[in-house]
């Protein structure tokens, strides 16, 4: 006869005993399912490494039956080829089930839903139960989330999980749950930064559409996690490749697949599985939106709040920093560390730089949502922030430009700042560290070449950083507008790519001038055939002004506040005497070049942006590139951009040289140009047209 008993809370470890006891016992009277286990414990087990996290492949024919259970819309049909479409009776209801599984029944608290606790007869892992609703009811997680918070609790050794109707359940007529022992799972031993990165979270799920969900809870001490994969498809396309097709794989991935535990009920499939194989089937079922490792800030020392408290922490040295805690009256020093994480959220940064050494630089406090991750290396700390990418956007687009732009515009820049850092995380980083310095003779005259620039790859510690350097990204600071929240939301995973299928490194500027520049002006020497110079006649004044509110109404939805503050950026001029010049090259390079003869242009970009500078001096001459250095060199903090005309005169009153530098534009010039996307958008083009225009021959790819 059954096992039947009503569970009260608090549990304990009497209980505990008890869970174990119904497994032993129900070994003991059902050897049907004592044999599944004892050929489980017999199966074939490796590992492979799939970007860095350890995945373990276990042979199990005992699965057949459940990896090819015919699923159709969320409802199971009979089995064999399911042509007549029957829907099969349900065999977790509590009178079809089979009289020697043995079962325990639990009340859950708060919402009182009852449910019977049983070893799964067709087992994954040792010591598999299913958790099944006494209710026949579909398999739906709506209302269920402090069910499955009650389980992770009641059984603390154990990993929760939920697959959607839709998306590995078996039985998604009966509503159920499944527990298997957090050892037997490596997603638990994976590290934090990697479990981050997928998606794991401390929050607890709202969900109202569960059948393309698979959904995973468990404690680690007082602390649940949360895991929830959100489904693209039920199963790849090898899944339905006929059985003499080397290249069929009967994968039906549910929720240990993602969580690392791959079992497989055919010896070939268990293999000739890869990681190429396995990657390529998972990127096909799940839609994983990537976690993002954002640097804020640095410095010796870090406040924020977070969890109502105020922290203030310092660097010590070796790597090393301590917490000192704010309780409004009292203060006290926590133990030294090496590294903190905080998930609650929202946390606020004290004296956040934005616009560091530009003309705009300043400093704000500001908020953020996700997890916080402050680390001690390098001499201080670093805030680092771990968002959702499409979190990241959000802010991104209300940070770059203002929120209360045009829907089209607001879409583009979607597009493009999710292709951008997209690359960043899935390219395979070059081995030419991309903030590169040369200092030698090239030329007869025997000139130096001094050649600096800088990109993405500068950052070891984080994938991004938070500002101009890379995007700007200032969290919730500056909320995003509901036409940014659908700007996102339409083209979410959206993004560009080449001719090959990778992601196109999609750079953008605030004002191209005109025409557009190559890669190979500002970074490494190569260049892509979506980021060609290109005229760009909707950057420029004459078009501008034929539109409704003209210039205004343009930079009102390219510009921030504080962005607002600039307005000659187009066609600008900076003005320098010999002695001006001259000293602020110094400060800037320290290379000992006297007083300042002549500025001459070496190479130029297809645009008309200066690749190549050289700067004759009193005692020698130094050539300086790429753009970016000579904007540095030329300004106390940078110049507009490196287009400009270098005009030298000579005062009427004394003689004295100066240097007068006409120029064109803000920014590099590569790539989107904001304020001609803008005049676009106004005229009526859309996303797509507006992108066509900036990235020709790139396309449209759904990644997510």
């Amino acid at each position: 006869m059954p096992v039947v008993a009503f569970i009260p809370r608090p549990f304990n470890l009497t209980y505990m005993l008890d869970l174990n006891s119904l497994f032993e016992q129900q070994m003991a009277q059902w050897p049907e399912c004592r044999a599944r286990y004892d050929q489980l414990s017999n199966a074939g087990r490796r590992s492979i490494t799939l970007d860095g996290r350890e995945y373990v492949l276990a042979y199990n024919p005992g699965r057949s039956t459940s990896a090819k259970a015919i699923i159709v819309n969320g409802n199971p049909m009979t089995l064999g080829d399911g042509k007549t479409g029957e829907v099969r009776s349900c065999f977790l209801c509590e009178h079809t089930l089979p009289e020697q599984q043995l079962r325990i029944a639990v009340d859950t608290l708060p919402m009182h839903h009852q449910y019977l606790v049983a070893v799964n007869p067709f087992p994954i892992v040792d010591h598999h139960f299913t958790i099944i609703c006494k209710e026949h009811v579909r398999q739906d997680f709506k209302g269920r989330m402090w069910d499955m918070a009650f389980f992770a609790d009641l059984f603390p050794d154990y990993l929760i999980f939920f697959n959607g109707a839709c998306s590995g359940a078996s039985a998604p007529d009966h509503m159920h749950f499944q527990a298997v022992p957090k050892s037997s799972v490596p997603l638990i031993g994976w590290s934090e930064d990697v479990r981050t990165q997928l998606g794991v979270t401390q929050h607890i799920p709202h969900i109202e559409d569960s059948d393309h969900k698979n959904i995973v809870t468990w404690t680690e001490g007082n602390v649940a996690y949360w895991l929830v994969i959100d489904r693209k498809a039920h199963r790849p396309t090898q899944y339905f490749l006929p059985d003499d097709d080397p290249n069929k794989v009967v994968y039906s991935p549910a929720c240990l697949e993602f969580c690392g535990l791959i079992p497989l009920c055919r010896e070939e499939d268990f293999a000739k599985l890869t990681p190429e194989i396995l990657r390529d089937m998972m990127h096909q079922c799940y839609k994983l939106e990537p976690m993002l490792h954002v640097g804020v800030m640095e410095g010796k020392e870090i406040r924020f709040s977070a969890d109502e408290r105020v922290h203030a922490m310092h660097y010590i040295g070796e790597n090393c920093m301590k917490d000192v805690l704010d309780y409004s009256s009292n203060r006290a020093e926590v133990q030294e560390m090496q590294e903190y994480w905080t998930h609650n959220e929202p946390f606020t940064l004290e004296g956040v730089t934005i616009g560091k050494q530009f003309h705009w630089q300043q400093h704000e406090d500001q908020v953020f949502r996700g997890s916080l991750h402050i680390i001690a290396r390098e001499g201080q700390l670093h805030a680092i922030n771990l968002i959702p990418v499409e979190q990241y956007l959000a802010s991104v687009i209300s940070s770059e430009m203002a929120a209360t732009n045009s829907l089209e515009l607001l879409k583009a820049h979607a597009v493009i700042s999710r292709s951008w850092v997209l690359r960043q995380i899935y390219s395979t980083k070059q081995n030419l560290k991309s903030d590169s310095s040369t200092l030698h003779n090239m030329s007869e005259a025997g000139d130096e070449i001094f050649v600096k620039y800088w990109d993405h790859t500068d950052h070891h510690l984080y994938d991004v950083c938070a500002d101009d350097h890379c995007q700007r990204y200032q969290g919730i600071t500056r909320q995003a507008s509901p036409l940014v929240e659908e700007a996102i939301q339409s083209t979410r995973g959206i993004v560009l790519t080449d001719v090959d299928g990778k992601i196109c490194d999609a750079r953008f500027s605030k004002c191209c001038g005109g025409r557009t520049e190559l890669f190979s002006t500002c970074w490494q020497d190569e260049d892509f055939d979506y980021l060609r110079a290109i005229d760009d006649p909707y950057c420029s004044s004459d078009f501008i002004e034929t539109l409704p509110g003209g210039m205004q109404a343009v930079l009102q939805q390219v510009l921030n506040n504080y962005d607002q503050q600039t307005v000659d950026f187009h066609d600008w001029q900076v003005d320098y005497t010999q002695e001006e010049l001259s000293a602020l090259v110094e400060k800037k390079l320290s290379l000992g070049l006297g007083m300042i003869q002549h500025l001459v242009p070496v190479e130029k970009g297809a645009s008309g942006r200066i690749k190549m500078l050289k700067m004759v001096g009193g005692e020698k001459a130094v050539v300086i590139g790429k753009e970016l250095l000579i904007r540095k060199a030329l300004s106390p903090s940078h110049l507009y951009s490196s287009w400009f005309d270098v005009e030298e005169t000579r005062s009427p009153e004394d003689g004295s040289l100066h240097f007068l530098l006409k120029g064109h534009g803000w920014g590099h010039g590569v790539g989107l140009c904001q304020i001609g996307a803008a005049a676009m958008a106004l005229k009526g083009f859309s996303a797509e047209e507006i992108l066509s225009h900036y990235y020709p021959d790139a396309h449209f790819t759904i990644l997510y």
